[in-house]
């Protein structure tokens, strides 16, 4: 892969089958796009959408924006036909919704190495990203689905399918709050794919009016170790940007720390503690994710 999926902060969703939508969708600022055939496509444009797509996604000018396109899901009996008639605008990765069983994974995966052995491009260089949380089943597998082929670079989070899933008439309380069940099955993905060494991208806020929500729930994540947040509107893309980027104190005692870390393979004294490995690798995603952002 020639990206670092770990480092993109934004993920923002922009319908398949709408063409000013997705003009724009470039100039919003977002770290990666999710050019979507799924939800946000209607049963009749289904097939429509996929041109539509493939066609705004070959003529941008994507600079160093990631994109990526979510499929239907594999028990739609969509999904073939939506790669097979994307992939010709060559997207950096697929977003493959309900991951549920490693097989549909290592299914879109051989899809995708056919695909790139008949266009002459390096065999492995499409990536996927799965939403792993969007059906009970999948809980218990989120280690298998994480690691389910080399291809898988980020697992996803999504809430509200899994609500609808397991019969749950709400995802948050009323102060905005994730329920248990929902918050015990972020940190359980979040564990998951730190374990795999790959992204980590927290659900999205679906009150828009809610910018509170937004703030403390993309600062939270940040804080926990999620490398970046799904988007469902252009408004929450400069919030979330914001709250995943390393302050200034941050950057500087990463250097600090990276600078005394030299010479020394185990334990040493920062600062009047004790640090060791752990510490040193955090301080190297801090120092990954502001080289990525200009910060360093």
């Amino acid at each position: 892969m020639t990206h670092d999926f770990r480092v993109l902060r934004s993920w923002l969703f922009v319908p398949g089958d709408s063409e000013r939508k997705l003009a724009k969708g470039w100039s919003i600022g977002a770290d990666a796009l999710i050019v979507d055939l799924e939800d946000a496509v209607a049963g009749e444009r289904k097939t429509v959408a996929r041109d539509i797509a493939a066609d705004a996604i070959a003529a941008a000018t994507r600079g160093k924006t990631i994109v990526s396109i979510r499929i239907n899901a594999i028990d739609t009996g969509l999904a073939e036909a939506d790669i097979a008639r994307t992939f010709r605008c060559r997207p950096d990765a697929y977003v493959l919704p309900k991951a549920s069983d490693p097989a549909d994974i290592r299914q879109v995966s051989a899809q995708l190495a056919a695909l790139e052995a008949q266009a002459g491009v390096e065999v492995g260089s499409t990536a996927i990203v799965p939403i792993v949380t969007e059906h009970p089943r999948a809980i218990p597998r989120l280690e298998s689905l994480c690691s389910a082929d080399a291809r898988v670079v980020a697992i996803m989070c999504g809430n509200e399918d899994l609500a609808a899933a397991i019969g749950a008439r709400r995802v948050k309380d009323e102060s905005g709050t994730m329920l248990e069940v929902f918050r015990v099955v972020r940190a359980l993905a979040l564990l998951a794919g730190s374990a795999a060494g790959i992204g980590i991208i927290d659900s999205p806020v679906v009150e828009l009016a809610a910018t509170d929500v937004l703030q403390r729930e993309s600062e939270e994540a940040a804080a926990m170790g999620f490398t970046g947040k799904l988007a469902i509107h252009p408004a929450q893309v400069a919030p979330v940007n914001t709250a995943f980027l390393p302050t200034a104190p941050e950057i500087e005692q990463a250097q600090s720390l990276l600078a005394a870390a030299r010479g020394h393979a185990g334990a040493f004294r920062f600062e009047d503690r004790m640090v060791d490995v752990p510490h040193v690798r955090r301080a190297e995603r801090i120092m990954a994710l502001a080289r990525a952002h200009a910060l360093a």
